[in-house]
């Protein structure tokens, strides 16, 4: 059992390897097949959600220290 989960992750990481060099497709862990062309739109759109959230978040934590910092320059 423990080899099984083994080489399926061991396929995993192989398959995640080549998939960067010959296109964008993803894979499953626990399956070997691909997902299907809806599921990788959203996995790409999730992504770039997140990547757009914590862009946001970093610019308004910016902002903060910049304000905190002006402020502390006035007084």
């Amino acid at each position: 059992m423990k080899e099984s989960r083994v080489k399926k992750y061991q396929k995993y990481r192989d398959s995640i390897s080549k998939e960067s060099k010959k296109s964008n497709r993803f894979s499953a862990p626990s399956k070997e097949e691909k997902v299907s062309t809806q599921m990788e739109l959203f996995l790409k759109l999730e992504k770039r959600n997140t990547t757009i959230n914590l862009f946001l978040i970093s610019m308004i934590f910016v902002m903060i220290i910049l304000l905190v910092a002006f402020g502390i320059a006035l007084f």
